[in-house]
């Protein structure tokens, strides 16, 4: 079964980073401009319908107003950048191998071959730019052949982190004031270095295209699924 769900995303290019620097960018730009255009429309509005806006108490409800009539246009102006803006990164998943294709090059493996892997996972206990709750999980990929190195990573909520573990065993990597150990479970040094690197340099993948790649690296891999490192 695996191996025909692996042969399913051959062929497939995952795009990483979706939420990179520019859609953020934009995103806000854009919606600071819808507040402003919504709060000129609604002073107008408030002008013809019950006379000039006379105090703060008026101008505050303006702007509040305007500021929650902007919401669903920036998340439908997120949602078109992400859809038509790339970020110039992504994983070309291919017969036997993996690119990661950066701007300036690309980093390619041989699945055919020998490669080291390292999976782990850690709870989100800080939003994240607004996107990430608390609760949700960072499931990291460090994959490692010779002097190449690819790291990549998604947020997962709890549901979708109980289907991967579900097939696939992670290191749970935990804060230095939580004291528990397990068989899967600390501060190794070796996932500490990994989670340095993803946030260094890591791509972020959504969390279908993340589990898409996990199943790609299993039907290559032998015994992928059954250790968190190899």
């Amino acid at each position: 079964m695996t191996d025909r769900l692996a042969e399913t995303s051959l062929g497939r290019e995952l795009p990483t980073d979706r939420y990179h620097t520019g859609v953020r960018v934009a995103t806000l730009v854009l919606w600071l401009a819808a507040v402003v255009a919504l709060y000129l429309i609604g002073q107008r509005l408030w002008t013809l319908l019950l006379g000039p806006v006379a105090g703060l108490a008026e101008g505050f409800v303006l702007a509040g107003a305007a500021v929650i009539a902007a919401q669903p246009l920036m998340l439908w102006a997120e949602k078109q950048l992400i859809a038509r803006w790339r970020s110039g990164r992504a994983v070309q998943l291919g017969a036997g191998g993996l690119v990661m294709r950066e701007k300036d090059g690309e980093a390619r493996l041989d699945l055919g071959q020998k490669v080291n892997y390292w999976r782990w996972r850690f709870e989100i206990r800080r939003p994240r730019g607004g996107r990430v709750p608390n609760g949700h999980f960072c499931f990291g990929l460090r994959l490692v052949q010779a002097d190449t190195s690819v790291s990549l990573y998604a947020f997962l909520s709890p549901a979708q982190a109980q289907a991967v573990l579900a097939r696939h065993a992670f290191y749970d990597l935990r804060p230095a004031t939580d004291k528990s150990r397990t068989a899967l479970g600390g501060r190794d040094a070796t996932y500490l270095a990994a989670e340095h690197e993803r946030w260094a340099s890591g791509a972020e993948l959504d969390p279908a295209d993340f589990d898409v790649l996990l199943t790609h690296l299993a039907g290559h891999i032998p015994d992928f699924s059954s250790s968190p490192s190899s």
